[in-house]
């Protein structure tokens, strides 16, 4: 009789379920991880991977864009009160993720996650606010979650990020020192972030007008009627919401114009001038199109005001599949803030 072997069970994960807008997400901590071995080493990034890998699956596992990671004990940033890591769903590590750290705060507060360097949680400020200070590959990111607000709901929180500065992405095409880092509208020379991309050699498409943002991480937003204005689209992918953007997007990613990739954002204007409001649709590097996007957003609204379709004075609405986000680009500090939900689908305990 052959004996087959039977791979023994690793690890035990308590998790929630999230998802900000429909971008969703597993979110647990890495000291809640148990070893089934009885073994009690630190988990690693190489085995935070791994698990992501096995869990992200759609059909076989959880299923999710990307795994959000809670350590309450962040080493890099000694004004942080907790790390964030990020794993995409093909198991690589991303710098940033814009809904994912709302549904971090979230699950921060639902936890009542005590971060080491505060001895406790945040403390609630005098005007109601609470503020958590988060450590990301892309910097610090500030969370204000809306304890008190008229869209919450038993399993919803609306939650406020300072995402930073909008900056110039860095490209292959200049050398990093030939522009100022922030972006800054009417200061920023055209050519740091409007790019034609040009012998795409697309059914759709052989060249595209694109604008770059990084929010921490790279974003290439295509406008769809500046460029059927330009000649670059026909008029038949003017309806953002059946165009087909996957074979655009995979191009774009592969590019050597690309340090590491990019997000692509499609963006329909039609309106915003008036209602500074616009739709997008984002494919995402190392997960392909999701429901929602934050720090796309966030890139889709900074190169809307840049390319004048939307009022920098005035709240742009971003609107995804997945939902509204809520986005302002401060006149004073050059800071970009989001305002969206953060929703929790369900916990949940799993060995693997």
């Amino acid at each position: 009789m052959i004996k087959s072997e039977i791979s023994k069970l690793k690890y035990e994960i308590p998790f929630s379920k999230m998802h900000g807008a429909g971008n969703d997400f597993i979110v647990f901590e890495t000291n809640k991880v148990k070893r089934l071995d009885g073994t009690e080493n630190e988990i690693t990034l190489k085995e935070l991977q791994e698990i992501t890998l096995k869990l992200s699956h759609r059909k076989l596992g959880v299923g999710f864009d990307q795994a959000i990671i809670i350590n309450n004990d962040p080493k890099v940033l000694k004004s942080a009160h907790y790390e964030m890591i990020v794993i995409n769903s093909d198991g690589e590590q991303a710098t940033m993720c814009g809904n994912g750290v709302r549904c971090f705060s979230k699950y921060i507060i639902d936890n009542c996650i005590e971060s080491k360097s505060l001895n406790g949680t945040p403390k609630e400020e005098e005007n109601g606010d609470i503020e958590q200070k988060i450590e990301t590959l892309a910097g610090l990111v500030i969370t204000y979650p809306k304890i008190l607000h008229h869209l919450n709901q038993y399993n919803l929180m609306m939650i406020k990020v300072n995402m930073n500065n909008a900056l110039v992405l860095k490209t292959n095409q200049f050398k990093d020192e030939e522009f100022e880092n922030v972006l800054n509208k009417g200061v920023t020379d055209e050519k740091a972030y409007i790019y034609t991309i040009n012998d795409l050699s697309l059914p759709q498409c052989n060249q595209l007008e694109c604008v770059l943002v990084s929010m921490g991480n790279p974003h290439c937003v295509i406008f769809l009627e500046r460029n059927i204005e330009l000649g670059n689209l026909s008029e038949d992918t003017s309806n953002l919401s059946t165009m087909k953007i996957d074979e655009i997007a995979i191009k774009l990613q592969k590019l050597p114009l690309f340090k590491d990739g990019c997000n692509v954002e499609f963006v329909s204007t039609k309106h915003s001038k008036t209602t500074n409001r616009v739709i997008s649709r984002v494919f995402e590097r190392g997960t392909g199109e999701t429901l929602a996007c934050g720090t796309g957003a966030c890139g889709v609204a900074v190169a809307s005001i840049l390319m004048s379709h939307c009022d920098k004075d005035k709240e742009v609405t971003v609107s995804m599949p997945g939902g509204d986000l809520l986005i302002q680009w401060s006149n004073e500090t050059g800071e970009v803030f989001k305002t969206g939900p953060a929703c929790t689908v369900f916990n949940s305990n799993i060995k693997i």
